[in-house]
């Protein structure tokens, strides 16, 4: 069960910090897109601040997953992006076909499994205990 964590963090954190660092750097080819999804993403690149403050939280996210000892912090930051993420594909990005819905339950699976591995955690969080 280790194996599958750590393999769970790794492809998390490659993902993160690899579509975190192409909003710094365009080094990835834009996907094709629908135009609502089109417009919604030019409205976040114009906003001037918001893309590139994804993109670093995305960072930051990805690299916390690596380490033991900040998993849980990691998926604290990635957490709100992934629950962004997950409808801005399934909603605005359906008519593109199977990536948007692989990339979406990739998301949620590995998020959820890496939570509920570590629910003693998060409930001594919540509950103060």
């Amino acid at each position: 069960m280790k194996l599958l964590d750590i393999s769970l963090r790794s492809a998390l954190a490659l993902v993160f910090v690899l579509f975190g660092a192409s909003k710094f750097y365009s080094f990835m080819p834009t996907p094709p897109m629908m135009p609502q999804a089109a417009n919604f993403m030019g409205a976040i690149v114009a906003s001037g601040y918001l893309w590139q403050l994804v993109g670093t939280l995305e960072i930051l996210g990805g690299l916390l997953l690596l380490s033991d000892r900040s998993v849980n912090l990691g998926l604290l930051l990635l957490g709100p992006i992934i629950a962004n993420i997950v409808p801005y594909l399934l909603v605005l990005q359906s008519g593109v076909g199977v990536p948007p819905i692989a990339m979406s339950i990739f998301l949620l699976a590995a998020f959820g499994t890496l939570v509920i591995r570590r629910r003693r955690s998060w409930l001594r969080l919540i509950t103060g205990e």
